[in-house]
């Protein structure tokens, strides 16, 4: 029991290592020497827990998307009207990336612009996330809430495309602002696009 918490803590501490320096240098600068001296570790024993550097940059986010997915049911919970829980998706999500920048520049600078980012579990993860998104415009369709002809996944491509914009252009401009600033009239902007048109 011991060994297996020894060798978790030393996985922990491998992915932590990656990860500020992912952050600090760029990936493409980042070596796996400079990881492994980070951490504390010989390149060798290393390699026992990760095959290279991509497989580390595949596995942070991994971490990070899935403790997402399974806090978003709980977020959601209770939460009625769709314009209502989109106002709460997003709220949330900028709250989860400004209280984690690092996974957030690792997802959205590094991660996004890999060629094998498709092939990945944390693809399917991100995928999951963003499906939530569709159920909750199908949801606002049927209500009346939305509009009777929305595009649910359509709909979801632009949200979606908003919320990365707003991260990227936050994580390039080094975290200088809130998230929050402007985000208030985004949402307006966005819903209006999506709701109904109710005639008094």
């Amino acid at each position: 029991m011991a060994k297996n918490n020894s060798k978790e803590h030393t996985r922990e501490r491998i992915i932590n290592s990656a990860k500020k320096l992912f952050a600090e240098q760029g990936y493409q600068k980042t070596t796996i020497v400079d990881i492994s001296r980070r951490a504390g570790l010989s390149e060798a024993a290393l390699y026992e827990y990760f095959q290279g550097k991509e497989a580390l940059l595949l596995m942070i986010p991994d971490i990070w998307v899935s403790e997402l997915v399974r806090d978003l049911d709980e977020q959601l919970f209770g939460v009625k009207g769709s314009v209502n829980k989109l106002r709460k998706y997003l709220w949330w999500y900028m709250r989860r990336v400004e209280q984690s920048p690092l996974d957030a520049k690792i997802v959205y600078l590094f991660l996004k612009t890999n060629a094998n980012f498709l092939n990945t579990e944390v693809y399917s993860n991100v995928k999951n996330f963003y499906a939530y998104l569709v159920d909750i415009f199908e949801e606002g369709r049927e209500a009346g809430e939305m509009k009777a002809d929305l595009n649910s996944r359509a709909a979801r491509d632009i949200f979606v495309g908003t919320m990365d914009h707003i991260i990227s252009r936050w994580l390039l401009k080094d975290m200088s602002y809130s998230l929050f600033d402007n985000l208030e009239s985004t949402f307006e902007l966005l819903v209006d696009a999506f709701k109904a048109n109710h005639s008094n």
